[in-house]
């Protein structure tokens, strides 16, 4: 198809250069004749103006037109140039000629009534003893009140040959225009086209699923190079995703294949016997833990799904921060009191309005509360602390414990995500917690990052605009990339 294209374009645009060459050729061809005809005729009536000084001396001297003498002069001037001459009385009546030929020569009608205002003159056909190209000259002239004309029939052969030279130019011109043009734009338009062949390869090679292809740029400006670029990063864009597809679908499947693999264990185990009867409550609070942590999995990437889909509709309201957050920590104080955990921060904390939905904020307080409870070291501390600015409100959330690396904090908040020393601590978890706190703040208008210092401690701090801006004008803020441990 590109080839056809291509194919219509270089012609369309050779047979229009062709064809401008052509018409301009032509006009300026015509200008010429024109032109030459005009300096011609200037010509012919000097010559006419020259016979006609001879006709009124001869006319002057003998006080009378001498018939015969004119025509013996005007016979020598015939045979010196070529050129015959006639003199008409005003009845047209031929009283001399110069030609030996006596064929029957007439005044042309228009001749006599054009030249009454200008001398008449006519380029082209053959006249007189003339059968190929002349010009035919009149002019009027009085001689003692009575009307003359002087006819002039000379040969235009310079004319005819001066106009096919100039047409032969002119067929010359454009045909170097065609050689010399054609080559260039052949050479340039297909120079244009090999990038939108790239274009197309590459295009071919993301539909059937190869997104490793990247097309070069020449660092320009063109809609091209422009093209060329948005096609990089739309191909960065979907090998990214396809790659973050991957990744999820491999995670599921192994976050689902454990919990799967002990439940069917132990299910088979007690129906077959394997299992004694005394211990089967045992085993199916093992199974139930198991399917706990499958509703858990299942609705944290439903939810997830949600925010990346765009419908999940927040219920922003104005409410008491700082409430929330301590409501959410007292749903830990059994865990809390298990690990001998110091709380501290909770009598300092001030209130703070902020406009949030209550169910999402929980959400995000839980998963952080829960997170820092998982990791903090027996008998460590849980601090919080709620500080505000002019237009934001930021919530710090700190635990003790070995805390993170910088690698493991670049990725803290991506799916799935766990850190080698986690995975031996969280064993319940399916590391979609700390994601859904990042896609719960940005939501909205917030943002949460993570800083840490290794055996030493971990502190999250979610930063949350007091009022809610719209949606369209609401910018996503940039967010520092952290890992979960």
């Amino acid at each position: 198809m590109l080839k056809s294209v291509y194919s219509r374009i270089f012609y369309f645009c050779t047979i229009m250069l062709i064809f401008f060459c052509a018409v301009t050729g032509l006009v300026v061809t015509a200008f010429a004749n024109y032109r030459y005809k005009s300096e011609a005729k200037d010509e012919f009536g000097d010559t006419a103006q020259v016979l006609l000084s001879r006709v009124r001396n001869a006319y002057t001297e003998e006080n009378e037109l001498p018939c015969d003498r004119i025509q013996s002069e005007f016979q020598d001037y015939t045979r010196t140039n070529n050129i015959d001459c006639y003199i008409f009385e005003g009845t047209e009546n031929c009283v001399v000629r110069s030609d030996y030929n006596y064929i029957d020569i007439r005044l042309p009608m228009a001749a006599k009534r054009i030249s009454v205002a200008e001398p008449y003159c006519e380029i082209g056909q053959g006249y007189g003893n003339f059968e190929y190209a002349s010009a035919c000259y009149v002019e009027q002239f009085l001689l003692d009140e009575e009307v003359y004309y002087l006819m002039l029939i000379i040969p235009t052969s310079n004319i005819e040959e001066f106009s096919f030279r100039l047409f032969c130019v002119l067929i010359v011109t454009v045909l170097l225009v065609a050689l010399i043009v054609a080559p260039l734009f052949y050479l340039n338009t297909a120079r244009l086209l090999k990038s939108i062949i790239s274009i197309t390869h590459a295009a071919e090679a993301y539909a059937k699923g190869d997104f490793s292809k990247r097309l070069e740029t020449g660092g320009g400006d063109s809609e091209l190079d422009y093209l060329a670029e948005t096609m990089n990063r739309m191909a960065d864009f979907i090998d990214r995703n396809e790659q973050s597809r991957k990744n999820f679908v491999s995670n599921v499947s192994h976050e689902l294949k454990t919990p799967m693999t002990t439940i069917g264990g132990f299910v088979d185990g007690i129906l077959d016997g394997t299992i004694p009867p005394e211990q089967e409550k045992h085993y199916l609070r093992t199974v139930s833990s198991e399917v706990q942590r499958m509703s858990r999995l299942v609705h944290s990437m439903l939810n997830i799904s949600k925010f990346e889909e765009g419908t999940l509709n927040p219920n922003f309201k104005t409410m008491d921060i700082t409430h929330l957050l301590v409501k959410t920590l007292l749903l830990f104080e059994k865990k809390v009191d298990a690990k001998h955990l110091s709380v501290e921060g909770l009598e300092e904390l001030a209130r703070t309005k902020v406009e949030c939905d209550e169910d999402l904020m929980q959400q995000v307080f839980y998963n952080l509360t829960e997170n820092a409870i998982k990791f903090v070291n027996d008998g460590g501390t849980l601090s919080v602390q709620v500080e505000q600015d002019e237009e934001m409100v930021h919530i710090h959330l700190r635990n003790t414990g070995d805390g993170l690396t910088d690698e493991e904090i670049t990725h803290v908040f991506e799916r799935f995500y766990k850190t080698d020393a986690s995975r031996g601590k969280d064993v319940t978890g399916v590391g979609l917690g700390l994601s859904i706190v990042s896609r719960i703040v940005r939501l909205h208008g917030g943002t949460v990052t993570v800083k840490s210092v290794p055996k030493a401690y971990t502190e999250f701090v979610v930063s949350l605009p007091f009022v809610q801006k719209p949606p369209a004008a609401q910018e996503e803020a940039p967010r520092k990339g952290k890992k979960k441990k």
